[in-house]
């Protein structure tokens, strides 16, 4: 008996003879060992390369200013493929069904709700007063920007490839989807807790909300459009925006970059998300509430081979 559970539940074999709960927990352990395995090993690349730049990085000897905050979000090509090598060679599934199907298209959709989001988030902040537009930066580095889209458009893909191309696509084989997407979502809500328990309670709270709710939506967008492309550029398009140009903090981490389009945060309230952002923001949490309303009411009596 023990023997069997334990098989049941080893993320390194393809049966799914067992019972929901099993089933749940043995991709919840994938999961895990997907991400952990790619840290690691990630970092050892990281610090590999370090060393070959003439840096030591167990000795405090590390690099500032862009080299220094790019490397980590290009170390997410590692996590991109473990999960690929996983699903290929255990759960037995091509790219194509990881959610690289369809019209790459939907990634500049993805984009453009990114943008159009963040534009009435950023107008309502400043009308209410809790952001003022502060004009325009003259002195842009290009080259900077390029390579911080290239960051984040790895970073964004990774986490959706991770979240809803490997463990949403598992997880709706055996369960129903709604449940998929609440699990899904605290998955995706886990890692950004250090930051969030960092901020005032209040703040952190709100913070959670709109994690759960950004959540859902990118699960629903990928159902709804059979593939992960929304998703992946609504991601990587909202980080890329708020961090490279606006200059704004991302998920409670301060940017670097002074940004191109310039705000500066009048005082810390719950319309500004104070130094976490506006990712803790309530302003933020009306208009996603609002926009997974509008998705779900379009969406309502029209079921199609994803289950939404």
């Amino acid at each position: 008996m023990k023997k069997s559970i334990i098989y049941n539940l080893s993320p390194f074999n393809n049966n799914m003879d067992m019972s929901v709960t099993e089933y749940i927990i043995k991709k919840l352990l994938a999961f895990v060992l997907i991400y952990c395995f790619s840290a690691v090993l990630s970092e050892g690349i990281i610090i590999g390369i370090l060393y070959c730049m003439g840096y030591d990085p167990f000795h405090g000897v590390m690099p500032v200013g862009l080299i220094g905050e790019l490397l980590p979000y290009y170390g997410f090509m590692i996590f991109s493929l473990v999960t690929f090598a996983y699903c290929r060679f255990v759960e037995k599934r091509t790219i194509k069904s990881i959610g690289f199907s369809g019209n790459i298209v939907d990634y500049l959709a993805g984009a453009l709700l990114a943008i159009i989001l963040l534009f009435i988030i950023i107008s309502i902040s400043c009308i209410f007063g809790s952001m003022i537009f502060s004009g325009f930066n003259t002195n842009v580095n290009i080259k900077s920007l390029i390579l911080w889209i290239l960051a984040f458009g790895i970073q964004g893909a990774t986490e959706e490839i991770m979240c809803r191309g490997f463990l949403l696509k598992s997880l709706q084989k055996r369960i129903s989807i709604p449940i998929a997407i609440m699990i899904i979502s605290t998955v995706f809500v886990f890692p950004h807790l250090f930051s969030l328990l960092e901020a005032n309670f209040v703040y952190a709270i709100v913070g959670i909300i709109n994690l759960y709710l950004i959540s859902i939506i990118f699960s629903i967008l990928v159902l709804w459009r059979a593939n992960i492309w929304i998703a992946c550029g609504l991601h990587s398009i909202w980080n890329f925006i708020l961090y490279g140009i606006m200059g704004l903090s991302l998920s409670g981490s301060e940017s670097i970059s002074k940004g191109v389009i310039l705000f500066s945060v009048k005082g810390a309230n719950m319309l500004n998300g104070a130094e976490y952002g506006i990712e803790a923001s309530i302003i933020t949490t009306i208009v996603l509430g609002l926009f997974l309303f509008v998705i779900l009411k379009r969406r309502k009596g029209r079921i199609n081979k994803n289950g939404i």
